[in-house]
């Protein structure tokens, strides 16, 4: 019997174990070891200072070698060049570590055995490790609400069991996402962990986001996930269920938008000329009456993260022609050039008719031209002859007819305004010129007959004067004729009427006054010669 055998009878009776004994090896190998299809495994080890380690299958009947360092040779083909021995021998490391786990390694029973070649009795075969195999797929989490604007991670996480060689994480995912990194923690066996960062927008909301670990003989792929991203009402638009409407009719108005979550409320704006009208309300639909011509509208939807609000949408109003006030002809020279300009919607076409005719010779010319809702038609055409002219503008809601000013305005009645126009300047001055010296003539009459009134007054003073005289000397005249004294004295300058009586009376008084101071002679009488009164009556 061997010595091993000895020790194993021996043991029998003394009931002592061999790993307490002096002399023994003592070794510390966990129970069970988890494997990950397509890592390696490894199973840890300690005992003291050695030279040489043997792994063995488990088996009942014989001994199969899973590592032997020193003959290769003899290992299990199923695992040959997939196993070794970590650490040192002389620290007491004994750790198997079996690489490129299968799926038929599971149930795997091992155990080690230290320096065969010593006497030491070793039951190395009753501290056995099993080892199970799992395949572990990926798990990928993200958080559960990402609003628009925050920077948001997703993580991909994978365990392994191989500590010097981690599986690589590769992503699926959206182009948007910015920057990445990566971080490594150990649970248990190993944990391998990629987190990824991004910019939540609404573009990436219901995009996919996966991940794969690649081993070496496979790669597992994780579950797929859809990453909601919670933001405001955006591309919000305006759709008209119908496309046009008469002016006065109906519309039906459809808000559309993107949002998460959907909108809760609308408010609908209508425009119109410079006033705008608001509505609130649930619906994402809505009518509008009365339409009048340059209506435009616009919704805004609200969520819990925000408001969008849309462009504003010209309604595209139908409405009979309606010609413009500065339609007109005009001459020029020996043409007559007519515009004619409507507003309506759709466009309307400008038809001429001239002398009643509505058919326009050769000799006539027209031209349009269209801009938004107003149409201008041209006219030029011989001027001579023509008495009406007028110009209709027609589209499918209606007519409007103008009959036109022929010769309003032209270069050549221009012209005669402004010949009519000196003349009648002309005119005016010349009455003007004609009372204006006439005023002036009447001023230096007057002044002429005052001049005379006062030349007569000397002269009649002379004549009291030689009377007095006369009487004083004592000298006797010869009788003179009283008539030649009367016309010495007067005045011969047909005067104003209402001076004579005025001077007549001043100069009597001054005359008898005269009289009475050289010695109280009376006043002359109307017998006496240069009688005043013949003159002034006369």
């Amino acid at each position: 019997m061997g010595t091993a055998g000895l020790l194993r009878l021996f043991s029998l009776f003394t009931g002592i174990s061999v790993l307490q004994q002096v002399g023994s090896w003592t070794i510390n190998v966990p129970k069970t070891v988890t494997a990950v299809e397509g890592s390696c495994v490894v199973v840890p080890c300690q005992t003291q200072p050695h030279n040489r380690v043997i792994w063995y299958q488990y088996h009942k009947i014989h001994y199969p070698v899973v590592y032997n360092g020193r003959q290769s040779h003899t290992v299990e083909s199923q695992f040959r060049g997939r196993t070794s021995v970590l650490g040192e021998a002389a620290e007491g490391n004994c750790s198997l570590m079996i690489d490129k786990v299968r799926r038929a390694d599971n149930h795997l029973k091992v155990y080690v055995w230290i320096d065969p070649e010593s006497k030491t009795s070793q039951k190395f075969h009753e501290q056995i490790v099993t080892i199970y195999v799992e395949r572990k797929t990926p798990i990928i989490s993200v958080q559960r609400q990402i609003v628009e604007g925050d920077i948001f991670q997703a993580n991909c996480s994978i365990n392994y069991s191989c500590p010097s060689s981690p599986p690589s994480i590769h992503w699926k995912k959206s182009s948007s996402l910015e920057s990445s990194t990566f971080t490594r923690e150990v649970q248990g066996q190993w944990l391998y962990r990629e987190t990824m960062h991004g910019l939540a927008t609404n573009e990436i909301h219901n995009s996919k986001l996966s991940c794969s670990a690649q081993f070496r003989t496979f790669t597992t792929q994780s579950q797929e996930i859809t990453l909601n991203i919670l933001y405001k009402p955006v591309a919000v638009s305006l759709t008209l269920e119908n496309k046009a409407v008469t002016e006065g009719g109906s519309i039906f108005m459809e808000c559309d938008a993107k949002s998460n979550p959907r909108p809760h409320t609308y408010s609908w704006f209508r425009r119109k000329t410079d006033q705008t009208d608001k509505i609130s309300s649930t619906r994402g639909r809505m009518s509008f009456h009365n339409i009048t011509r340059d209506t435009s509208v616009s919704c805004m939807a609200h969520n819990d993260i925000g408001v969008g609000q849309s462009d504003w949408a010209d309604v595209d109003v139908h409405y009979a022609p309606v010609i413009l006030p500065e339609s007109s002809c005009s001459r020029t020279e020996n043409m007559l050039r007519c515009v004619c300009r409507a507003e309506a919607s759709p466009n309307a076409s400008i038809y001429w008719t001239i002398d009643g005719n509505h058919t326009l010779s050769s000799s006539f010319t027209s031209n349009s031209t269209n801009q938004t809702h107003v149409v201008s038609g041209y006219l030029w055409v011989p001027a001579e002859g023509l008495n009406n002219v007028s110009c209709t503008a027609r589209n499918l809601l209606g007519s409007d007819t103008k009959q036109m000013s022929v010769g309003s305005w032209s270069e050549t009645s221009s012209l005669l305004t402004w010949v009519s126009c000196l003349i009648a300047l002309g005119v005016v001055l010349l009455i003007g010129c004609s009372i204006f010296s006439y005023r002036k003539y009447s001023r230096n009459r007057s002044q002429d007959c005052l001049g005379n009134v006062h030349e007569e007054e000397n002269r009649y003073d002379t004549c009291q004067r030689s009377q007095v005289d006369d009487t004083q000397s004592g000298q006797k005249r010869s009788e003179r004729n009283s008539e030649v004294d009367r016309l010495s004295c007067v005045y011969d300058n047909d005067c104003v009427e209402e001076m004579r009586r005025s001077h007549w009376a001043e100069q009597h008084g001054n005359n008898a006054t005269a009289v009475q101071r050289e010695g109280g002679l009376n006043p002359l009488t109307k017998g006496d010669h240069c009688d005043m009164s013949i003159y002034l009556n006369s």
